[in-house]
């Protein structure tokens, strides 16, 4: 599914990611773990399109994924650090998402507003709390019915009952349609409930790729 050989990124002199191989199997809840600093961010943004490799490959289904606007519209990303228009509420991201997303699933928007009874979908997102802008971001990429779900740092802000809910849902997705998930977070033990397969990463580099139950 996610194929990543001999990656390499630098930044004026910096190296962000120094030879990164990776595999992720369709279906795959696979954790990214690793200190701030280590890379993650930089490959996420290598698995999204967002940067161009220095050397190396980055493929989905054979595809390199830059600049492959098919390949792009399988995947659904939710960053660290949320971006929304400047005035958009809910419903005007919703419209925007239908725009991008030819998946996207008007009427699963409507029936999962039920997982989300505290979001007013007319206010300005920008002026709901952290939390409830992360819930906005988890109902529409789970609209967008994607292939690939790639989520950094997915649950900071939310409270203990809606991170059950969240990965309740995600959960639901892999086992229904076999959606592939990739978590990146700098605590495995956030991640030990529900990855299966692990990454860990250190100054740019996948150190060790096991399942959980062997790492364990």
């Amino acid at each position: 599914m996610i194929q990543v050989n001999g990656l390499k990124k630098a930044f004026d002199g910096f190296v962000a990611l120094n030879g990164v191989d990776m595999h992720v199997e369709k279906g795959a809840i696979y954790g990214l773990v690793g200190p701030n600093g280590a890379g993650k961010s930089t490959l996420i943004r290598h698995l999204t399109g967002v940067y161009r490799p220095d050397q190396g490959e980055v493929q989905i289904d054979g595809e390199n994924v830059y600049e492959n606007k098919a390949v792009k519209s399988k995947i659904a990303y939710i960053p660290d650090e949320l971006f929304y228009f400047m005035q958009a509420d809910t419903m005007e991201m919703k419209r925007f998402y239908e725009g991008i997303y030819p998946s996207f699933d008007g009427k699963l928007f409507y029936r999962m507003q039920e997982f989300f009874p505290n979001i007013d979908v007319k206010r300005n997102i920008r002026r709901l709390s952290k939390g409830m802008q992360k819930q906005v971001a988890f109902w529409l990429a789970i609209c967008c019915k994607p292939d690939i779900l790639i989520l950094d740092e997915p649950v900071d802000g939310l409270d203990p009952v809606m991170r059950r809910q969240i990965w309740s849902i995600i959960l639901s997705e892999v086992a229904e349609k076999e959606m592939t998930v990739l978590v990146s977070s700098h605590n495995l033990r956030e991640l030990e409930d529900v990855c299966d397969h692990v990454g860990i990463m250190h100054h740019g580099k996948i150190m060790i790729e096991r399942s959980l139950s062997d790492l364990q």
